[in-house]
C-alpha cells in the first residue's frame, strides 16, 4: 500500500530526473515533427490574418503654441513651451465641440460602419474616435495630433482639420473676452458721450439766454466773447459755471473712456499668433497596422514556447503516472 507521502516523494524524485537536460532533449527530438507543424502553421496562419487585415496608416503634426497673443510681443519676446497653454489647448483638443465637428465634416460614423439608429451608437464613435484620433504633448510642451486611418491621404486630411480647427477655437475663445470688454467700453463711452453732449446742449441754450453778452466753450472753458458775467443774473452765472465744471469734469473722463475703448478695439482686432511648427501635417505610407513581421515574430516564438512547455508537461505528467502504477 502506497501512502500519500510515498506518492508525493515518487513525484518529486520522478520530477527531478526528468528535468535532466538528457530526457527532456531527447523527448523534444522525438516530437520534432509535431513542434515544426504547430510552429509551421501559426506562422502561416498569423501570416494569412495579417494579409487579410485592412491595413492602416498613420499621419502626424507637431507643433507649439505661443505664449502671448499678440504678434508685437511675439516678435519682442516670443516664447513658448509652456505647460499652461498646452494643457489649455489639450482640452480644446479633447472637447466635445472638436469632436462633433470632424465627425460632422468627413462622415465618420458611415466611416467606422457604426449603425445611428442604436441607442449607444455616439459611444461606439466616440470609442473608435479616441482610438485612431489623438492628441498629446511631449516632454519638451509640444503638442502632437496623430490620426490613423486606412487610408494615408485621409490621415493626413483629418490632422489638418484638427490642427485647423484648434487654432480656430483657440483664436475664438481668447476673442471672446476682447470682445465683451471692447463692448463694455463702447457702451460706457457711449453714455459718457451722450452725458457730456447734453451738458454742452444746456450751456449753449444758457447762452443764447443771456442779452448782450456771448459765451463760447473752447477746450472745456467758458469764455465771455462780449461784456462781463456782472450783467448776467446770479442764477444764471452760477448755473453756468456749475455746468461748466461739471462738463470739465465729464469731459475728462470721456477722453479716459475714449482711449480705453481704442485700446479695446485695437486689442480686438490684433490677429492672434499662429502656432510654431515643428512638423506639417504629414502622411507615412508605412502600415502601423497590421505589423506583418511583428506577427509573424510573435507567432513563431508563441507556439515553440507553447509547445515546448506543453510537451514538457506531458512528459512529467505521463512519467509521473507511470512511475506511480509501477510501484503500486
Amino acid at each position: 500500500m502506497i501512502t500519500f507521502g510515498t506518492k508525493k516523494q515518487i513525484i518529486m524524485n520522478i520530477f527531478d530526473e526528468k528535468t535532466n537536460l538528457g530526457p527532456v532533449a531527447k523527448m523534444y527530438l522525438k516530437n520534432w515533427k509535431k513542434i515544426a507543424l504547430a510552429v509551421i502553421s501559426s506562422v502561416i496562419l498569423a501570416g494569412v490574418l495579417s494579409l487579410l487585415l485592412t491595413p492602416r496608416y498613420q499621419a502626424k503634426t507637431s507643433f507649439f503654441i505661443p505664449f502671448n497673443t499678440s504678434y508685437d510681443q511675439t516678435v519682442d519676446n516670443p516664447q513658448f513651451g509652456f505647460d499652461v497653454e498646452a494643457d489649455r489647448l489639450l482640452q480644446i483638443l479633447s472637447s466635445d465641440q472638436l469632436k462633433d465637428s470632424i465627425t460632422l465634416k468627413f462622415d465618420m460614423a458611415n466611416y467606422y460602419k457604426i449603425d445611428t439608429t442604436e441607442a449607444d451608437w455616439r459611444d461606439k464613435l466616440s470609442k473608435k474616435y479616441e482610438k485612431y484620433i489623438s492628441a498629446g504633448r511631449t516632454n519638451a510642451m509640444s503638442i502632437v495630433i496623430l490620426a490613423e486611418t486606412s487610408d494615408p491621404q485621409f490621415s493626413k486630411e483629418l490632422v489638418q482639420y484638427v490642427l485647423d480647427l484648434s487654432q480656430r477655437m483657440r483664436e475664438r475663445m481668447l476673442k471672446t473676452n476682447s470682445e465683451v470688454v471692447a463692448k463694455s467700453f463702447e457702451k460706457n463711452y457711449l453714455t459718457k458721450l451722450a452725458e457730456v453732449d447734453s451738458l454742452r446742449s444746456k450751456i449753449i441754450q444758457l447762452r443764447k439766454s443771456t442779452s448782450g453778452n456771448s459765451i463760447a466753450l473752447i477746450n472745456s472753458q467758458i469764455l465771455w466773447e462780449k461784456g462781463n458775467s456782472s450783467n448776467v443774473s446770479p442764477e444764471i452765472a452760477v448755473e453756468l459755471e456749475t455746468l461748466s465744471q461739471k462738463y470739465i469734469f465729464e469731459n475728462k473722463r470721456l477722453d479716459e473712456l475714449k482711449g480705453k475703448y481704442e485700446n479695446a478695439k485695437i486689442i480686438l482686432e490684433r490677429p492672434i499668433p499662429k502656432f510654431y511648427m515643428l512638423d506639417k501635417p504629414t502622411s507615412y505610407h508605412t502600415k502601423t497596422f497590421p505589423l506583418i513581421g511583428f506577427n509573424l515574430t510573435v507567432a513563431f516564438l508563441g507556439s515553440l514556447i507553447f509547445m515546448l512547455v506543453g510537451l514538457y508537461l506531458k512528459h512529467v505528467v505521463n512519467s509521473v503516472r507511470k512511475e506511480i502504477s509501477t510501484k503500486e
